[in-house]
């Protein structure tokens, strides 16, 4: 018989001045080595069980917990924080969230210097974690020029440096590419050969729940499923379609399907074409002492049109989308703005016309609530009240509604789930009329429904005339509508394939 790894008792979670819990009544228990898959819909209370595990909730994160919980026989509420480090580890969505150090290789051995581990075991344990998640070539780069997955996985080599028994995945492969994504896949299953007790979360019947021995679908903070992957796919998959965690079964834009093809009449390098909105030309980026972190990005983009850009972790997606915003230094003669040179422009000219939506929601939210999220920097002010006109107020009740959140106003915007994070972010862009948005990794994370939303305030916004540029590891969910594809590769120059109408 296997001893209990992880053990719930009626446990609910109130975070502060909120007045419905985010978990209620949870009482289950994970046997000791087994790999355990928590899925649910944005709000379902999978990351606030990821952080009661771990300690962080309510130690750190305030809020209210009722009920009883025990990981490896101890209190992570109560206990030491290194006693909870040796025992359980936990990767968190937002990998910027948990790194601390300079290098991925410090960030391996940060965890275990902690705990005073002897040197030379130290060196052995980074060595090991970084080769794990394939990161060892990039040991001593610094963190700040890694790209979005390639600090994901950082994070991950840290928490696998402390060798806990119990590991906790928090979406940790949101962020990955899908070549990384089948990498992590097959970790999960090492370390559960190794016996380790998993816990993977994430907001779609992913391929982790489907190699996972148990998956438990969470939805309002309980339990609604509970079982084998493949008896919940068999006897539950309409169910799970209607909550966002597969795609919708019938006739809906996110099944799975052609889509768009190359259109063999499309030129195979972008033209110098009359009324082009931006214009890339050859674009390359070398980071200071670094090797080259993009290969010659070509490509050409008109009013209402939809690019997507794709590429492995390391290709140079977000790097792009900096230079596009002028966070980085562009090179004269590359980059175009209704045939203008943007090398001289400052980043508030070019905020004028591009709209930019960060990976990480968390990293623009500057407001105490929803709606003052959304209505910054919009109409005039008087004190410390935002003042709207009828057309700006219409607009932002409307992308409320739009996104879901018109209950939701007078919540922070760091108590949404994650999808709705998300939701926000891109509508606290949208309220402001731009001529191109540009959106990194937009539905990464997040479940169907919402990453359903996410798609529909995009075909609006192309419908009005402004143009979308789309960072993205999910293509087939956007091919539909995208007029062309940009793929970027990490050792070679970018192909660019515009897409014929579905």
């Amino acid at each position: 018989m296997h001893r209990v790894s992880i053990k719930c008792s009626n446990l609910s979670y109130y975070y502060d001045d909120e007045r419905e819990p985010a978990l209620q009544e949870l009482t289950l228990s994970i046997p000791e080595g087994e790999w355990t898959a928590v899925i649910g819909p944005g709000g379902s209370g999978k990351s606030t069980l990821c952080q009661l595990l771990s300690g962080y909730l309510p130690r750190s994160g305030g809020g209210t917990r009722e009920g009883s919980l025990e990981i490896a026989g101890i209190d992570p509420a109560a206990c030491d924080i290194a006693d909870i480090a040796q025992r359980c580890g936990i990767v968190f969505q937002d990998p910027d969230a948990q790194l601390v150090q300079g290098t991925p290789e410090d960030e391996a051995a940060f965890g275990p210097e902690n705990l005073r581990v002897p040197p030379p075991e130290i060196g052995r344990r980074a060595e090991e974690a970084l080769a794990a998640v394939n990161l060892t070539d990039r040991r001593h780069s610094p963190v700040r020029e890694l790209s979005g997955g390639q600090r994901q996985r950082t994070a991950i080599a840290a928490v696998l440096a402390l060798r806990p028994r119990i590991v906790v995945f928090d979406d940790a492969s949101a962020s990955l590419d899908p070549a990384a994504q089948e990498q992590f896949v097959q970790l999960c299953r090492k370390l559960h050969g190794e016996g380790r007790t998993l816990v993977t979360a994430s907001g779609r019947f992913d391929d982790a729940a489907r190699s996972a021995e148990r998956v438990i679908v969470l939805d309002g903070g309980r339990v609604l499923l509970d079982g084998p992957p493949q008896e919940l796919l068999r006897d539950s998959r309409e169910r799970l379609a209607q909550l966002g965690l597969l795609p919708p079964v019938k006739g809906a834009a996110l099944q799975a399907g052609p889509g768009r093809k190359a259109d063999p009449l499309a030129p195979e390098a972008p033209a110098h074409t009359s009324g082009s909105l931006l214009r890339v030309e050859r674009l390359s980026y070398a980071y200071a002492g670094g090797s080259r972190a993009l290969h010659e990005a070509s490509f050409t983009m008109k009013p209402g049109e939809w690019g997507m850009i794709t590429g492995e972790n390391g290709s140079g997606k977000t790097t792009l989308a900096r230079l596009l915003m002028g966070l980085l230094p562009v090179p004269p003669g590359t980059v175009f703005w209704e045939g203008r040179d943007l090398a001289a422009w400052r980043v508030r000219q070019r905020a004028a016309g591009i709209g930019y939506v960060f990976q990480q929601p968390e990293h623009q939210f500057v407001a105490h609530t929803v709606w003052d999220e959304l209505v910054y920097g919009l109409g005039s002010k008087k004190g410390r009240v935002t003042v709207l006109d009828d057309a700006q107020r219409t607009a932002a009740e409307g992308l409320l509604t739009a996104a879901g959140l018109e209950g939701k106003r007078g919540v922070s915007p760091y108590l949404l789930s994650q999808g709705e994070k998300k939701l926000l972010s891109i509508i606290a862009q949208f309220v402001h009329p731009k001529a191109l948005y540009i959106l990194d990794e937009p539905t990464s994370g997040i479940d169907y429904g919402a990453a359903s939303k996410v798609l529909q305030l995009c075909r609006e916004k192309t419908g009005s005339g402004a143009a979308i540029l789309m960072i993205t590891h999910d293509p087939a969910l956007a091919e539909r509508d995208a007029s062309f594809l940009l793929k970027l590769h990490p050792q070679a120059a970018a192909e660019y394939v515009r897409l014929a109408p579905a």
